[in-house]
Parts: structure tokens; C-alpha cells; sequence
């Protein structure tokens, strides 16, 4: 994602739930979700397999 994009993606998506923040909070999201965009197309280009399995998932409640 270009940054145009980011910042528009991150305008719809604060809209969409309702957020309205003024310039400095939104440049703060803004700058966090650059981050995580960094760090997840490390990871882009890794091949997984049919053996790669998702994280196990927390439940709260036992099973019988």
C-alpha cells in the first residue's frame, strides 16, 4: 500500500466505526499502521504449505 492508499484506508476504516480524531491522533494511527505494513511484507513472499497451521486459539470455556 502506498501511503495515499494507507491514509485513505485509514480514513474509512475510522469512519466506518465511528472515530472522529483530530490531525495529530490521525497521523498517529496513520504512522502505526505504516508500521505494521513494514513489518507484514516481511513475511509476504514467505510460501506457506498445506503443514503451516494457524495459531492455536484461546477458548475460555472447556470442552467436555
Amino acid at each position: 500500500m502506498n501511503p495515499t492508499e494507507l491514509e485513505a484506508y485509514v480514513d474509512a476504516a475510522l469512519a466506518l466505526h465511528g472515530y472522529h480524531l483530530d490531525a495529530t491522533a490521525r497521523a498517529e494511527v496513520i504512522r502505526q499502521f505504516a508500521r505494521g505494513a513494514t513489518i507484514a511484507a516481511g513475511f509476504r513472499e514467505v510460501p506457506l504449505g498445506p503443514e503451516d497451521e494457524m495459531a492455536p486459539v484461546f477458548s475460555p470455556v472447556s470442552r467436555p
